[in-house]
């Protein structure tokens, strides 16, 4: 049996692809600012393949930069991190999805100069546009344990 498109049809069809399209339009175009995912939600961001960034954990400070020519995915990089204690040992360094789960990386380092640790690694490609790491050391100074996390952003 055959259907007539009448006027109430036509405007259902009409209403929702003004909905979808108005949808679209929304998650596409709307979205002017080139923002970082932690930055839209108004989370402190400090990203160290941009800038020194500076953490204090209890008397510790740690001083951590990420040097890259162009940050990709599966591209090399350099990790470097300074100790205002020159005691400090780093027991674990691993990079960590933080927007998303990625599993963990290793980010080898070996102490330079007193307080001075560098090291290399690589992230893997990711599916979002934009995705938010985590670099986080396990470090000792005398007898305590800390742990410090410092974030950056890979752009496809």
């Amino acid at each position: 049996m055959r259907d007539r498109l009448t006027g109430p049809k036509l405007v259902q069809i009409l209403l929702v692809l003004g909905i979808l399209s108005g949808a679209f339009w929304l998650r596409t175009c709307a979205d002017g600012h080139d923002t970082t995912v932690l930055e839209k939600e108004n989370v402190d961001f400090c990203d160290i393949s941009h800038e020194s960034c500076l953490q204090s954990l209890e008397g510790l400070q740690a001083e951590a930069r990420l040097h890259a020519e162009h940050l990709a995915a599966e591209q090399p990089f350099r990790l470097e991190v300074r100790f205002s204690d020159p005691q400090v040992q780093v027991t674990r360094s691993v990079l960590e999805g933080e927007s998303m789960y990625m599993g963990t990386l290793p980010a080898q380092l070996e102490q330079g100069e007193p307080g001075l640790w560098r090291g290399q690694a690589l992230v893997g490609a990711c599916t979002e546009a934009r995705m938010i790491w985590a670099w986080v050391l396990d470090v000792e100074q005398g007898e305590e344990s800390r742990r410090l996390k410092f974030l950056f952003e890979v752009r496809r």
